[in-house]
């Protein structure tokens, strides 16, 4: 029923948006029967097939979405169709994960007026211990509203599709197209081949960094772990600003990009690889491989950042963008879940292999990479390493651009830093207040996932928001809706409105950093691009360290709820700032021209802490 109001909203709104309805007429689907077969099976199990729960009943609930699936492939060019195969998607998965039913938050059924129970199937119940809990129905319309119901994230993105559909076909000017600008990339090797590289080695990262969480709680308890963790946090992040500031920019923009890619990943295999070689390494072996890695990894990542925008072609950079953008928060979500299917049933060292194996691949897929050597200005010259990063500091420091964006950005993973700590505490204190610690953290769960979620819709849709809207007014806009949605919450006790803001906040998060990525990398010259990013990124670690350090002493003086406030104010500033820092746009840029970006998260997000 959600789908069909969506449907409705969307041919209302149509001709508001200068759209004609008559184009509908247009639209044209391939083996239609497939969908309509597809919707015979759900319309049986809920009519003529009821019943108890049993495996035949779930199968057929699980292949009515494998034919819609076909269905959807078989369609795959129609607009909008791609959010609707993700939400399909990710409903199948989750589905599949749960023994053929969709779980059903306890807390949504009761809003809604749902029956948490019943002895027949449904393809919504609660389960006691769901898997991939924060991708089934966490969200609900109210029972005072007609046709209320429970609903998941999937079905946001299926709606979300549909909803473009039907804009998109009668040519409303309400949805902006991106032109096929992702299937644009599928046709340069070499993007395929980085972006792919990204993919293996951060499901490698997530998925280890969930073991180490797991694992150090587990052994020293709760209390314990959490100074482990930050310590942790504080031995990755510090190399990484020192060598980000001091080396890895000049290194990019003097050596071979792909050659320091390549060394980095094979030298992060060596340090992974070296943990197999105790039963159960001690914090200190664990703190001097995340050293290595944060200090790596800020060689690797400016490298691939410069890199990028030379395998890409003219107008693909927000699409470059946001592809290493998706994937990276993919990586975000199904890194956990590997890890936590895997946790108890595979030994530590093979945690520790399988990260160390994924930055081998990573390696392998960068060095097939076909990269140009960078050219400075004025031909080959003998200045020093130190001259070169005299020449980046000088040039951000001189330049209105790089400059606005460091100090806008430092401002906002500042705010951002600040939040991260308390948003447990905010839950436990407000959104589970009284209830089980089991439940606070499927609770948190839920609302970390639906964060990432939202990164994921959003990188999706920033290149289409980017051809409407330039870079520069994008930025501090996506900024201020991260800033509200977080000032919002602290004012809320109400779990749903939370899921919803952070949807929401995430997916301006991904637009955001896709944004400041693209401006970076469009404007700045290819010589000077890895002393830039290098800057950039060593600027995030310090504000992000900052940040956090904020956040410890401001929960001793204030309430939680109000220290989420004042990082969403921050944020708000930040916004402001953006207007006065960042220079006006090009009047002659109406679509994004350049080439592309990747890496860390840096509106909300930060790297994967070992």
């Amino acid at each position: 029923m959600l789908l069909v109001a969506v449907a409705a909203i969307a041919l209302v709104t149509v001709p508001l948006f200068r759209g004609r309805l008559k184009l509908l007429g247009g639209l044209r689907f391939r083996a239609v029967w497939i969908l309509v077969v597809a919707f015979a099976m759900q319309l049986a199990l809920a009519v003529a097939l009821k019943g108890p729960p049993t495996q035949w009943r779930a199968a057929i609930h699980i292949g009515s979405y494998a034919l819609a699936a076909v269905f959807l492939l078989l369609n795959r060019r129609a607009p909008g169709i791609w959010l609707i195969g993700l939400g399909g998607g990710l409903n199948l998965l989750v589905i599949a994960a749960n023994g053929g039913v969709m779980p059903a938050a306890a807390h949504a059924l009761a809003t809604a007026g749902v029956p948490a129970a019943g002895a027949l199937f449904s393809n919504s119940v609660a389960i006691a211990h769901p898997r991939l809990a924060f991708l089934g129905d966490v969200f609900a319309v109210p029972s005072s509203i007609p046709l209320a119901n429970v609903f998941s994230v999937g079905d946001v993105c299926v709606g979300v599709g549909t909803f473009v559909m039907l804009h998109r076909a009668t040519g409303s000017l309400l949805v902006p197209s991106g032109d096929g600008q992702f299937a644009q990339l599928t046709r340069r090797p070499s993007f395929v081949r980085l972006c792919g590289a990204q993919v293996i080695s951060n499901l490698g990262d997530w998925a280890y960094v969930f073991f180490v969480q797991v694992s150090l709680t587990e052994r020293y308890g709760p209390a314990k772990a959490v100074p482990l963790l930050a310590l942790l946090l504080v031995s990755q992040l510090i190399p990484s600003a020192i060598v980000g500031t001091f080396f890895a920019g000049p290194l990019a923009d003097r050596r071979s990009r792909k050659g320091l890619m390549v060394g980095a990943d094979l030298a992060r295999l060596a340090v992974v690889a070296a943990l197999l070689l105790a039963q159960t390494p001690s914090i200190l072996q664990l703190c001097i491989v995340a050293a290595f890695l944060g200090g790596l990894g800020a060689i690797f990542q400016p490298s691939l950042f410069s890199s990028i925008p030379n395998v890409v072609g003219e107008g693909e950079v927000v699409a470059a963008n946001a592809t290493v953008s998706a994937t990276f928060h993919f990586a975000i979500l199904a890194g956990p879940a590997v890890g936590g299917l895997l946790v108890g049933r595979i030994s530590p060292q093979a945690f520790f292999a399988f990260n160390a194996l994924s930055f081998g691949l990573s390696a392998l897929l960068v060095g097939s990479t076909k990269l140009p050597v960078t050219s400075r200005p004025g031909g080959p010259t003998k200045s020093s390493a130190f001259d070169d990063l005299r020449e980046g500091i000088r040039y951000v420091v001189r330049t209105r651009l790089p400059r606005g964006v460091l100090i806008v950005m430092g401002l906002v993973l500042f705010g951002a830093a600040t939040k991260a700590p308390i948003e447990y505490p905010f839950v436990r204190e407000v959104l589970a207040q009284g209830k089980t610690v089991s439940r606070a953290a499927t609770i948190f769960g839920l609302i970390t996932g639906a964060w990432g979620m939202g990164m994921l819709l959003g990188s999706i849709a920033a290149p289409a928001l980017a051809r409407r809207w330039a870079r520069e007014k994008l930025l501090p806009i996506a900024i201020l809706i991260v800033g509200l949605a977080v000032v919002a919450v602290s004012r809320t006790h109400d779990f749903a409105t939370v899921l919803l803001a952070w949807l929401l906040a995430g997916s301006a998060n991904a637009v955001g950093t896709v944004s400041y990525e693209s401006l970076l990398q469009e404007r700045t010259p290819d010589a000077l691009r890895g002393r830039v990013f290098a800057a950039t990124e060593a600027t995030l670690d310090v504000a992000y360290l900052l940040g956090a350090a904020a956040a410890a002493f401001l929960g001793r003086v204030m309430d939680v709820p109000s220290v989420l406030a004042l990082s969403g104010l921050l944020l708000v500033v930040g916004a402001l700032a953006s207007r006065m820092l960042l220079p006006a746009p090009a009047i002659a840029e109406k679509a994004p021209a350049g080439s592309a970006s990747g890496g860390r998260e840096a509106v909300g997000e930060t790297a994967p802490v070992p």
